[in-house]
């Protein structure tokens, strides 16, 4: 790369980083306070919680990169209009791809390093991460449960043992009321835990199922020999899904054994998480362009450089949004697969042919009056608050 190039790299690198970091503890420290009554289960809970919220991080910066590659590409390319910087190179005779290229590169590591997180490291994370929220609960269960005693382990679910020994539980009660709409007991004359697949599982043995709907009161009363909850969440596992579909490895949903109960029952589960992991790493690139669109043309300090982040987040968020709803389709009808390659696929040979022709769509005569209905309503809210007249008139 040329001088200039790598000045724009590093401002674009730090820029995305740190909103990459912002990103990231923002969302990991709500995902991380969801889960905090784990630790209320054991003493050694306590200590295991750090390294099992680390496990969230790969899963988490891999979701929030794609949109801290647009924040940090619109920051620079707003900085270098702020300081003038990007009038002078357009002047001197400098090309887009001086002001495309570093941003480009940039973008294409991050799709490199989201398509690793695909593949390998997410899935190894969740796994360990779901492994350890069964090992707490699994201990919570065996050793700290007092027989005779009603212990609330999560909100919403509260249980109680006759006798414990060891993984073996007898006399097992489970109240869930998690769901506002149902209402669940189990009644258990033995329980124990099991490892299945080098993860832990609360097998129920012997019992019944109370279910009651809290809009008509209705019960119903369900008899079972064996009744199986995964220790993640402790609720049933679902056509004994023993692993889930995050924790597969990219081979196994390539070549799903026959045999699969889950790949027998739903099939489609595999092709939605293929696809996922498939076209996440397309992101980081269709947001890059999106930001050198909306945010690569010189202007001036007077133009500001608020419709231009506005833009891009908005569009980048709306492609985001229909990305999860195809995905979320495929699971039904495996033709959506098609809409989830084709959205991000499409939003970037978009972006490329508004770069091919120029097109600056900030200054499209839709945008302008949008822009300017923004700051006309925010001129009068402005007026609305306390001093906000006091304020305008002393300015004029």
């Amino acid at each position: 790369m040329k001088l200039i190039e790598r000045y724009i790299f590093r401002r674009a690198l730090a820029f995305s980083a740190g909103s990459l970091a912002a990103l990231v503890l923002i969302v990991w420290i709500v995902q991380v306070l969801q889960r905090l009554d784990i630790v209320r289960t054991s003493a050694t809970a306590a200590g295991d919680i750090v390294w099992i919220a680390l496990m969230l991080m790969p899963d988490l910066a891999a979701g929030v990169l794609p949109f801290a590659i647009l924040i940090g590409a619109i920051q620079t390319l707003n900085s270098l209009n702020a300081d003038s910087e990007r009038a002078v190179i357009a002047a001197s005779g400098g090309s887009r791809m001086v002001i495309s290229k570093p941003i480009l590169i940039l973008a294409f590591v991050a799709s490199a390093l989201t398509l690793l997180n695909s593949h390998i490291v997410g899935p190894a994370a969740s796994s360990a991460f779901q492994n350890g929220i069964r090992t707490i609960n699994a201990d919570a269960i065996s050793l700290f449960l007092q027989p005779g005693r009603f212990e609330q382990v999560q909100d919403g679910l509260v249980m109680s043992i006759d006798e414990a020994r060891g993984p073996n539980v007898r006399g097992l009660f489970l109240a869930d009321t998690r769901d506002p709409t149902l209402d669940l007991t189990y009644f258990a004359r033995e329980a124990h835990i099991v490892e299945r697949e080098g993860q832990s599982y609360l097998v129920l043995d012997d019992g019944q199922l109370h279910r009651k709907r809290n809009a008509d009161g209705s019960v119903s009363i369900i008899e079972f020999q064996t009744y199986a909850f995964d220790l993640a969440n402790l609720r049933p596992v679902e056509t004994r899904d023993w692993v889930r579909m995050s924790e597969r490895s990219t081979r196994e949903l390539l070549n799903p054994d026959p045999n699969d109960r889950v790949y027998q029952l739903h099939p489609n589960r595999f092709t939605e998480e293929l696809a996922q992991r498939r076209s996440d790493w397309l992101y980081p690139l269709a947001f890059a362009l999106w930001a050198l669109v909306v945010a690569g043309h010189p202007r001036t300090n007077r133009q500001g450089p608020g419709p231009a982040m506005a833009m891009g987040l908005a569009g980048a968020l709306a492609l985001k949004a229909l990305g999860f709803v195809s995905l979320s389709l495929v699971s039904d009808d495996p033709r959506y697969t098609a809409a989830v390659y084709g959205l991000p696929i499409g939003a970037i040979a978009f972006d490329l042919w508004l770069l091919w022709r120029n097109v600056n769509v900030t200054e499209m005569r839709a945008i302008r009056a949008l822009t300017e209905c923004a700051r006309w309503i925010g001129r009068y809210l402005q007026r609305l608050m306390p001093g906000g007249a006091a304020t305008g008139g002393a300015s004029s």
